[in-house]
């Protein structure tokens, strides 16, 4: 967790969705699936993912907006259709925007509803956990960049909660370790 993170853990009222962000390639997706298989949760993808390999990487700031659009609608579904306390959830609305503009694919002006999806990121979740990128690069041609990359997008992702006031805790290890530290984190916020 960094510095000063701890104090405000603090989270919306009746939030349940736990965020997993971070850079590509640090294990959000495998972390968030085993979570909710262990726990017997719903689970939302990144919908970014999907988006991005169906127009083969080539998109606009309008195609940010439907991905952090489409992804919300897929969090408020599984809520809806949630028996447990959590949801856990592969990236939002931040990490859209912020992959957006390093893509050069959103420039400013931001588009408005972008900014007010991200903006609302800092109360919409229970918590966010950041997988750290300490784990082996997974190169995957035409999505992805690369190690470099991998590591300058980690370090803005953390900047970015920073300085958004955004409570997080960085998580390192395995997905065992990861998935522990998770369920521990929660157990202090109920």
């Amino acid at each position: 967790m960094s510095l000063g993170m701890e104090a405000g853990m603090e989270a919306q009222q009746g939030s349940r969705m736990v965020a997993f962000v971070g850079a590509e390639s640090t294990g959000k997706s495998t972390l968030a699936l085993h979570l909710a298989r262990q726990c017997g949760a719903e689970f939302v993808p990144e919908v970014g993912r999907f988006i991005w390999e169906e127009k083969q990487g080539q998109l606009d700031a309008a195609d940010y907006v439907e991905i952090a659009e489409r992804h919300r609608d897929a969090e408020d579904a599984a809520v809806a259709r949630a028996l447990g306390p959590y949801v856990f959830v592969d990236t939002n609305a931040l990490t859209t925007l912020l992959l957006g503009l390093c893509f050069g694919q959103v420039a400013e002006p931001v588009p408005p509803a972008l900014l007010r999806y991200a903006d609302a990121c800092r109360t919409r979740y229970l918590h966010h956990f950041v997988c750290a990128d300490d784990i082996p690069y997974e190169e995957e041609p035409g999505v992805r960049e690369n190690a470099a990359w991998r590591t300058r997008i980690q370090r803005l992702v953390l900047e970015d909660l920073d300085a958004r006031g955004i409570a997080y805790t960085v998580l390192t290890g395995t997905v065992e370790q990861r998935a522990a530290r998770v369920m521990q984190v929660l157990a202090t916020l109920k």
